[in-house]
């Protein structure tokens, strides 16, 4: 029951911010709402470090990341057993081209990342090869999950991912 609950607050959230960038139009995002960030905190630091030491393939540092924008954080209480160990959290994230996420290591951080602009490639380690994820696609992060993405195309890509983690 908790999953489900969790699965259709996750593809609401993904169908409301799909509608509210289809026109990709910011103009009325004011400079609070849109963060300029330091590359390597996309991705949580320890993930990066445990991929490293899996050895996994790919960059082992973010880069050509020109904004990230919470769009929400969504306390758990009273959702789940323990629920004070996690919020729900939406960000915005534009990729400049040849930008790259670094590899990491999801443990105990599921989410979905949902592209609404550009296309991104995903490398994830034990696939067959590189995925290209285009404007509508989705692709779901559990435990496990190692992966690393880039921006091999010639604008801005922007992906919205939601997903549980600790608050901060």
């Amino acid at each position: 029951m908790k999953i489900l609950f969790t699965t259709i607050i996750i593809i609401s959230l993904l169908k409301f911010f799909s509608l509210a960038n289809a026109n990709d139009n910011t103009s009325d995002i004011n400079d609070d709402q849109r963060i300029i960030i330091a590359q390597n905190s996309v991705t949580p630091e320890e993930e990066v470090k445990q991929a490293a030491e899996m050895e996994a393939t790919g960059p082992r540092k973010t880069i050509g990341i020109s904004s990230v924008r919470i769009l929400s954080i969504v306390p758990l209480d009273g959702e789940f057993e323990r629920a004070q160990d996690r919020v729900l959290r939406g960000r915005e994230i534009d990729i400049e081209p040849g930008g790259k996420v670094a590899v990491h290591y999801h443990k105990g951080r599921p989410g979905i990342a949902y592209i609404v602009k550009g296309q991104l490639t995903e490398h994830r380690v034990g696939a067959d090869g590189p995925a290209v994820k285009k404007v509508g696609d989705a692709v779901w992060e559990k435990t496990g999950t190692i992966h690393w993405w880039e921006n091999e195309g010639d604008s801005v890509a922007r992906v919205i991912v939601i997903d549980l983690v600790p608050p901060e």
